[in-house]
């Protein structure tokens, strides 16, 4: 299947978004907490484990911190909707170690993003349903709405759903280079979507989201002998709001692909397990601000 213009475009876009990494006016990287901050260059070691995927989160459920007093820039001030918890991992180097992280794949975010597709959705007439059952899909949000039937492979080159109300239940799995997800509502219920695509991406959008239960979206780097390519990056972007009433949770992760067991002579001993498991936690980011209600 052939990616469609408008999936070009919102790749273009999201690559775009990404290549930002000095702007610090409009985003900020959530980087590690105490000495662990990110440092230096880019790795070019063969025999390092891959990068996650960048993490940008937009829009309503990014707000400016005021009690914030103490900060170096603006930007700073930005903290995400509690709701929302962001981690992110490199992967396991030839030696068994957590590689290092490279700066540029922090996550990212910003209090505002247009997408023309957003606002047309809004007039849109149909609904797509992932995987939810008939009592899983709310009456109130879809009449004088027309399901849309969407074919759902794993291994297509990529794929572009939009609609007026999209919901989501349990697991979509795609290996697709390019995911992308379009709605005036989404309603993500137990949802998690996973993508094993090698440096692609899973683009998300929504005018309102509602979340139910405990919700993921995940990239996994690839594994390989040498030269891991980075997870797919996420961009998840809520325009208007994270709708009253919803007490669900979102956890937005990448992971960097490992160097396969054997390409490397060394192995990992017990205490480097524990010290690459020390890491990981230590790497964990959540939003700690919470939504204003009368935005």
């Amino acid at each position: 299947m052939k990616i469609s213009k408008l999936l070009a475009t919102a790749v273009l876009m999201s690559l775009a978004a990404c290549a930002v990494k000095d702007d610090k006016a409009s985003s900020v990287a959530l980087g590690l907490r105490g000495d662990d901050t990110p440092k230096g260059e880019a790795t070019v070691n063969t025999k390092d484990g891959g990068q996650p995927g960048q993490i940008m989160v937009t829009g309503a459920i990014v707000k400016i911190d005021e009690s914030k007093v103490n900060y170096d820039e603006p930007s700073d001030k930005l903290s995400v909707n509690p709701a929302i918890k962001i981690t992110y991992i490199a992967g396991l180097a030839a030696d068994g170690k957590l590689t290092d992280l490279d700066p540029d794949h922090k996550p990212m975010s910003n209090l505002t993003k247009s997408e023309t597709i957003l606002n047309e959705v809004v007039s849109d007439t149909s609904y797509v349903v992932f995987g939810c059952t008939d009592d899983q899909v709310d009456a109130s949000y879809i009449n004088g709405l027309t399901k849309k039937e969407v074919m759902a492979t794993a291994d297509q080159v990529g794929s572009l759903t939009s609609a007026k109300v999209v919901f989501v239940c349990g697991e979509l799995k795609t290996t697709a280079m390019a995911l992308a997800i379009k709605a005036d509502t989404l309603i993500l219920n137990s949802a998690s979507i996973i993508s094993t695509a090698p440096a692609g991406m899973v683009d998300i959008g929504a005018n309102k989201l509602s979340l139910i239960g405990k919700n993921l979206i995940r990239t996994i780097g690839q594994d390989a002998d040498s030269n891991v390519l980075p997870a797919a990056s996420i961009e998840f972007n809520v325009t208007k709001e994270l709708m009253a009433g919803t007490d669900g949770t979102l956890h937005i992760t990448s992971k960097g692909g490992d160097i396969k067991k054997g390409a490397a002579q060394s192995t990992i001993g017990t205490s480097d397990q524990q010290k690459a498991k020390d890491q990981q936690e230590e790497q964990d980011l959540a939003g700690r601000m919470a939504l204003d209600a009368t935005r």
